[in-house]
């Protein structure tokens, strides 16, 4: 069985990283709260390029852009299988 890394953010809860996607340059992480449950928290955050510091996304638009790239990589990966 595959590590999960675990990360705790401002709300003082920790998520694991359950995938990572670069969209126009700036990585981007998919968190589910853990412990993992059938209906856990999932969020998405960025990464400072030249930091590494998690960041929250600046706006709704940035929210739908990070989520329908996410769908459309798990459609493509589905597909293959």
């Amino acid at each position: 069985m595959e590590k999960i890394e675990v990360v705790t953010l401002e709300d003082n809860k920790e998520y694991g990283i359950m995938d990572t996607l670069e969209i126009d340059g700036i990585p981007y992480l998919f968190l589910q709260e853990m412990p993992f449950k059938e209906d856990c928290e999932v969020v998405i955050r960025k990464l400072d390029t030249n930091s590494d510091i998690i960041l929250g996304l600046d706006s709704e638009e940035e929210y739908l852009k990070a989520l329908e790239a996410y769908v459309k990589k798990s459609e493509e990966n589905i597909d293959s299988h």
